[in-house]
């Protein structure tokens, strides 16, 4: 074959196979691009080239008022390195129903307000964390309230008006031990038990009826007062302490429980001696209007 004709034929066969080389290199990459290529978001294209995100979200929405949403946890999960390309090997774990906060009531505030007579028991199996009050060896107050109850008799003795905290929470076995013998007694008087236990009633709650068994109540008299009286009676309202407390008590976010001329209204009568620790703010309102409990939330006696 001439010289030149051989030259010219492997300059055509290079051309030719470096165009269906080009054409076939075009043609292979035809398809549509599949769900994992790069057009499309996928697991990998979240990673950062070197790593995968194989940690979770370990940070919540905490529910807070006014945080629209944003996370009260960080997040833990960080950019781990599995490979370049590797999808995301872990989940998001954290929950946007974050639990309330733990210290927080189940009920809030309204601990402080639960009305507690013969139309509203507490419910079975009740239970409220108390401590003793200091200075005394067994008078157990709610925790919550206990700061306020011991402030109150600080005061008032710092005025001048020394008090004696008679009683504080009672267990509901302790209150049917009470209620039994105060029937008894009008039984000795010549009653029915029937109607013993109406009168008794008046003056001892029953069990479960009783704001002791909530451990927000609380019976107080004057210091010396059982060197003079056997018993909790009305005179104790002719007293300076009596005074002290009917002016102060909302201060501290005590209530006279049982006012007198109300006895319609909360089922008890008038007890001076008695008062229940309600907040402050609700006590002020309840004080100042003269009111009871009952009125204050909208409630009923039997």
């Amino acid at each position: 074959m001439p010289k030149k004709t051989l030259v010219l034929t492997l300059a055509l066969v290079l051309v030719a196979a470096l165009f269906a080389g080009c054409w076939g290199s075009s043609g292979s990459s035809s398809s549509k691009p599949s769900s994992s290529s790069s057009m499309a978001p996928s697991s990998s294209s979240v990673t950062s080239g070197s790593g995968s995100m194989s940690g979770s979200m370990s940070g919540s929405m905490s529910g807070v008022p006014g945080d629209s949403g944003v996370a009260s946890g960080s997040v833990s999960g960080s950019m781990s390195g599995s490979g370049a390309g590797g999808a995301s090997s872990g989940s998001v774990s954290g929950s946007s129903s974050a639990a309330a906060p733990a210290a927080a009531p189940a009920d809030g505030d309204g601990w402080m307000t639960r009305l507690v007579n013969a139309a509203n028991p507490l419910p079975e199996g009740f239970t409220v964390e108390t401590v003793d009050i200091r200075g005394y060896e067994n008078r157990p107050f709610d925790k919550r309230a206990a700061a306020d109850l011991e402030a109150m008799l600080a005061d008032a003795e710092a005025a001048g008006c020394k008090l004696y905290l008679v009683s504080g929470y009672r267990s509901v076995e302790r209150q049917t031990a009470l209620f039994k013998r105060k029937t008894n007694s009008f039984m000795a008087e010549g009653f029915s038990r029937e109607e013993a236990e109406k009168q008794a009633a008046m003056w001892v709650a029953r069990p479960g009826t009783s704001e002791h068994n909530t451990g927000l109540a609380a019976d107080i008299v004057s210091a010396d007062w059982y060197s003079k009286h056997s018993d909790l009676t009305a005179d104790f309202e002719d007293t300076p302490e009596f005074e002290w407390l009917y002016a102060h008590c909302a201060d501290y976010g005590f209530i006279l429980r049982y006012p007198r001329g109300k006895e319609n209204v909360t089922g008890v009568t008038y007890e001076p001696w008695h008062y229940r620790y309600v907040g402050k703010d609700a006590a002020k309102a309840i004080m100042q209007a003269g009111g009871t409990l009952e009125e204050y939330t909208g409630a009923h006696t039997a």
